[in-house]
């Protein structure tokens, strides 16, 4: 009995590749996300401490 061989497509096991597609999205380097981060956590500390007196 001969056995017959047959290949499937390759998948890549499943895997999603987002990488793959260039979309128009906006691109914020790492150190400029961090950046971002920091900005958001001083005007949050900002507003703990002086956001009773700004804002009754």
């Amino acid at each position: 009995m001969a056995k017959e061989k047959t290949t499937l497509p390759p998948t890549g096991a499943g895997l999603m590749r987002f990488f793959d597609e260039d979309t128009k999205a906006i691109k914020i380097s790492p150190r400029g996300a961090i950046a971002l981060v920091l900005i958001f956590i001083a005007i949050e500390i900002l507003l703990h401490v002086f956001g009773t007196q700004l804002f009754g």
